[in-house]
């Protein structure tokens, strides 16, 4: 990773937390008076936020959750609901006393936030929507969707495919400043369980619908970052989506789909700006 800043909050703690996903991993970093508890996309884990803490230094407690399936957490062979990993997500915070929280997340993270403070708004302090698809709809999936659905247990093995990824999460001239990163991107997708990681990625892609209809039910001040070269998920529809919300915020970066990699520092400068006119008594 960058490691632009060197880490000052104390020593990371390794939870394991049992959910109705299965018993998911999260990773405790930080003392300070608010949590801010992130979910990171597919074909990611908590490693995706390590420079984002370095940047924020001890002023914040971060909770960071694998996703089932990624990282350490576990993993099944049957597909869940997006609502079904915001329930998840709920009870991360059950399991930590939480009864309120900066909640948010990057893409699939995003999605399983945005629908646990639909669900559950009182839950939220505030929320963060990182490269966040808006528009991902099950019932007419792209055909890059249905690809990487489909094909993803068997195709995970290949380093063809997981370049494809990365290709497509990251630009090239972060992967290649990034070295310890892209190792670490290909070594936990080459050591995931392929069916249930495959599980996982059918869910998000093929169990979704599109977020930004949604968008004006949000009653909590919602902050959503962009990457400006992110084809997956284009600028101008992030903006809009920021722009339904009640109390929307934006903010675009450079970079592809995973900004909080490309650009930390930024990232950090938006989150902590938000939280300060949005949180801070």
């Amino acid at each position: 990773m960058n490691a632009m800043t060197e880490i000052t909050t104390a020593a990371p703690v390794s939870h394991t937390v049992p959910t109705s996903l299965g018993r998911l991993n999260v990773v405790e970093h930080g003392q300070g008076p608010e949590t801010i508890v992130l979910w990171p996309s597919i074909f990611t884990d908590h490693h995706i936020y390590e420079d984002l803490i370095a940047t924020m230094g001890t002023s914040y407690r971060f909770l960071l959750i694998d996703g089932p399936a990624h990282g350490l957490s576990e993993g099944g062979s049957d597909e869940f609901t997006m609502e079904d990993c915001a329930t998840a997500m709920s009870e991360v915070m059950d399991y930590f006393n939480l009864e309120a929280a900066i909640i948010g997340g990057t893409s699939w993270g995003g999605i399983t936030a945005a629908h646990l403070a639909l669900m559950w708004p009182a839950r939220v302090k505030a929320l963060v929507l990182m490269n966040t698809p808006m528009q991902i709809d099950a019932a007419r999936p792209g055909l890059k969707a249905r690809f990487i659905a489909t094909g993803a247990r068997w195709a995970l093995t290949t380093t063809t495919f997981r370049n494809g990824v990365a290709k497509s999460f990251f630009s090239d001239d972060v992967l290649a400043a990034n070295s310890t990163y892209a190792k670490a991107f290909h070594a936990m997708l080459k050591q995931a369980n392929p069916v249930s990681l495959a599980a996982a990625i059918r869910s998000v892609i093929l169990r979704g619908s599109p977020l930004i209809e949604r968008m004006t039910e949000l009653a909590v001040p919602t902050l959503v970052i962009a990457g400006k070269q992110d084809a997956m998920y284009p600028i101008a529809i992030q903006a809009e989506a920021a722009l339904l919300a009640p109390n929307g915020h934006f903010a675009p970066v450079g970079g592809k789909h995973i900004s909080v990699v490309e650009h930390p520092e930024h990232v950090a400068e938006a989150l902590t700006r938000f939280i300060a006119s949005e949180v801070a008594e």
